[in-house]
């Protein structure tokens, strides 16, 4: 993981919130997994974990393939993406 690429995931991020009221669980997924987040096997709803990240894991409701999810399940969602990314950029400077 690079500065470029957290970068770009940043943009996205940010892109999704501004249109919070209409994100899908699979566009959050697939941020998470770009974070390094992986899918574990526990509870009702899929729970994404890391191991480059400490913190809690991100749970992200799957719901039917039309449905968004609330706005409030998603701004907080992408707010632990956005540790996440804090997280990363203080260790790539720690290492650079």
């Amino acid at each position: 993981m690079n500065e470029k690429t957290l970068t770009k995931i940043e943009d996205e991020i940010r892109s999704l919130y501004a249109r919070s009221a209409n994100i899908r669980d699979r566009e959050l997924v697939s941020v998470a997994k770009r974070l390094g987040r992986y899918r574990w096997p526990v509870g009702k709803e899929p729970t994404y974990v890391s191991d480059v990240v400490p913190g809690p894991p991100i749970t992200i409701p799957c719901h039917t393939k039309h449905k968004t999810l609330k706005q409030g399940t998603a701004r907080n969602i992408l707010a632990q993406l956005e540790n996440d990314i804090f997280y990363l950029r203080e260790q790539l400077s720690k290492e650079g």
